[in-house]
């Protein structure tokens, strides 16, 4: 757009000595206006900090944590450090007892879920989605649940859209930090129908773990959250773990800037990053995991490689570089973050859960460290935090 007056668009040549004040009130309104809207930005956009509120717990724990984590955008955190039977808690601004989000280690009870299932003679490894819901056809029939569970199905990353109008909400979502899963559990297996299955190779996906705790859900006739109840939390005492029906009962987490960020439920995805817990019920967890009472525990055992760092069981990870090798699964939603590893051999094991969308996989420090090799230092990789992209 033409911002000239009409004197400066006059044919008169100006004389060479004479300033262009014109052109200088320009540069100053530029620097002005750069300047405000600096100023605006800096107004909005929280500064990097350190965790906020009390030291709760063991505070050596809580130094490790946040040597191991560094500074960022942090808020609260809780962390639980296992011993054998020996449990260290501590956090900061929030304790053993206080509720997040655990994103993708959701997986971990969901491949439990498989597990048992397997071992009560419901399933066994070569049940596919045909088996489960007789209506598919074609190559999406013949994906065996065993294929999901090791991330090899070939199903896409993230579930489809239902609509134009779903699409444009999910995508969204990412922009004003609310949750961007809108299909019910009903949605996603008729999603199946419309679906490419690409090649059989490891291959993380959020939409193919929603699919398996919906086709458990549909062989035992029940429901994803009931099935977590009444075959893991309740046998197993963790009372403060359970699947949410609705974002109601957590206010917020925070982006990685700061910005608060609502809770997510996930809809039918539920069974990929849905489930809500704490550091103590995390505890209990990790323990029953590692000793084998926790129903489906065979889950952790690893079964193929899945990339140059890692080797997959079901869902669960085990690092081939560092030192000990850790028994591992992250997480990430919208507003949060976790990480629960342990070691098999000495059944350490580290659990970190954060209200901020900062990753927290540098826990793994705690009690193992990464091994140099030809690929360079290596560490658990941030690509299995799946739901920072929209379900980590």
């Amino acid at each position: 757009m033409n911002t000239a007056t009409a004197s400066e668009s006059s044919n008169t040549p100006r004389p060479h000595s004479a300033p262009d004040e014109s052109g200088t009130q320009r540069t100053w309104v530029a620097v002005l206006t750069a300047g405000i809207v600096g100023v605006l930005l800096l107004l909005i956009t929280p500064f990097p900090r350190g965790f906020q509120g009390e030291t709760t717990g063991d505070a050596a724990l809580v130094s490790q944590v946040e040597n191991a984590l560094d500074s960022g955008h942090w808020h609260h955190v809780a962390a639980a450090k296992i011993n054998g039977d020996d449990v260290t808690w501590g956090g900061v601004g929030a304790d053993e007892n206080s509720e997040f989000e655990i994103g993708s280690i959701t997986k971990t009870v969901t491949a439990a879920l498989y597990a048992d299932a397997i071992e009560r003679g419901e399933i066994d490894e070569r049940t596919n989605l045909g088996e489960v819901w007789p209506e598919l056809d074609g190559e999406v029939a013949e994906v065996t649940l065993a294929s999901i569970a090791t991330q090899r199905s070939g199903l896409p990353a993230q579930e489809p859209a239902l609509s134009f109008g779903d699409g444009l909400a999910t995508f969204l979502s990412r922009y004003i930090h609310t949750d961007p899963y809108r299909g019910t559990a009903t949605d996603l297996a008729d999603s199946l129908r419309n679906v490419d299955v690409g090649p059989q190779e490891p291959e993380y996906s959020n939409f193919a773990f929603g699919i398996l705790g919906q086709a458990l859900a549909t062989v035992t006739d029940s429901s994803y959250g009931d099935l977590v109840r009444e075959r893991i939390t309740e046998p197993l005492g963790m009372t403060d773990t359970y699947v949410p029906r609705t974002a109601e009962g957590l206010s917020h987490g925070y982006t990685a800037s700061g910005l608060r960020a609502a809770p997510w439920t996930l809809g039918g995805t539920a069974p990929s990053g849905a489930i809500r817990s704490t550091a103590h019920d995390m505890s209990i967890w990790l323990r029953a995991t590692v000793d084998g009472s926790a129903p489906g525990s065979r889950a952790a055992q690893p079964r193929e490689d899945f990339d140059e760092s890692d080797r997959i069981g079901w869902a669960w990870f085990t690092t081939k570089d560092r030192s000990p090798n850790l028994t591992w699964h992250n997480g990430g939603t919208g507003g949060y973050r976790s990480f629960l590893g342990f070691d098999p051999k000495t059944s350490q094991g580290i659990i970190v859960l954060s209200d901020s969308a900062i990753s927290v996989d540098d826990a793994a420090d705690v009690i193992s460290t990464s091994n140099a090799s030809s690929l360079g230092t290596q560490r658990p990789s941030q690509v299995h935090d799946d739901q920072a992209g929209g379900n980590s």
